[in-house]
């Protein structure tokens, strides 16, 4: 677990945008990227982070408190799933994703007017 959460923060520092993909029951850190409208401007950190494991996606709210609105699009770009969280700075919740088909999918985070994403495969 310690070479994920380093291997995560290393790829984060250097701006890195690397799908993560489920193996199987193990727990797999879904790398999320700013979509940025200003590729000049300057990089910041993600305030949030999810891990996928067993079905569930967890989503931890490192630094940001408000309203993040989940959405997870199929292959085809179609919504399969839509929820919105009230999150406090240092908290979690999770999402669950077990009633979707097998296959891959990407999650999109809004926190105000900033957007993250991630591509995640469900086995």
């Amino acid at each position: 677990m310690k070479v994920k959460v380093i291997l995560l923060a290393l790829l984060m520092s250097m701006g890195t945008v690397l799908p993560s993909y489920s193996m199987d029951d193990e727990n797999v850190v879904i790398i999320l990227t700013e979509i940025n409208d200003n590729p000049a401007g300057p990089r910041s950190g993600v305030p949030i982070t999810a891990s996928l494991d067993e079905g569930i996606i967890t989503t931890e709210s490192n630094t940001y408190s408000g309203t993040v609105s989940v959405v997870i699009k199929d292959e085809d770009g179609d919504t399969v799933l839509s929820t919105a969280e009230n999150v406090s700075a240092n908290s979690q919740f999770t999402t669950n994703i077990s009633s979707l088909a097998d296959g891959s999918y990407t999650i999109y985070y809004t926190l105000g007017d900033i957007v993250y994403y991630g591509v995640f495969e469900k086995n």
